[in-house]
């Protein structure tokens, strides 16, 4: 995965509508689906718990299946991508008591792969208005770039791969 220079306020502006959307479709489909279900096969005197729940469970389905199918269309481009940096974060902090053992050996994967995690942070952060750690992100970026420049390193996060992250 690569770094890719994202519009805040696009995205920001297509998350929302996304969400509302996700919402709304949801609301919909699962009132309508259970209200057909309770019509059809439901009966007065007994609960219908569970037609209500096939309801929202045929919902959640079509919702996620509607996403899947457009999920590299352009209009989600930003979310797509947000989301697919947010897993390949995730990704990094399960190694990270790896990574960190690797870090202190100067191991030039764990290297690229912590450059690519401070500054995707940084990113995600910015893109999501998450203010309240970014100072002290933005900190620790400034201190491992100190670190590369001591080590007379020069990577970029284009270095990085995900298969990076077996080596450690």
């Amino acid at each position: 995965m690569q770094l890719q220079e994202i519009d805040k306020v696009i995205y920001r502006r297509r998350l929302n509508r996304i969400t509302l959307t996700i919402i709304t479709a949801m609301l919909l489909l699962a009132i309508g689906s259970s209200t057909l279900l309770i019509e059809l096969l439901g009966t007065p005197e007994k609960s219908n718990f569970w037609f209500n729940l096939t309801g929202v469970i045929l919902a959640a389905l079509i919702v996620g299946y509607t996403l899947y199918r457009t999920r590299h269309s352009e209009y989600l481009k930003e979310v797509w991508y947000t989301w697919q940096l947010k897993q390949e974060l995730n990704r990094i902090y399960r190694k990270s008591a790896k990574l960190k053992a690797a870090m202190d050996l100067n191991d030039i994967n764990a290297l690229i792969i912590m450059n690519f995690n401070l500054r995707g942070s940084v990113q995600l952060y910015e893109l999501d208005d998450n203010d309240l750690t970014l100072v002290e992100l933005k900190q620790e970026l400034k201190e491992f770039e100190k670190k590369l420049e001591e080590l007379g390193v020069n990577i970029s996060t284009d270095d990085y791969r995900t298969e990076l992250l077996s080596t450690l």
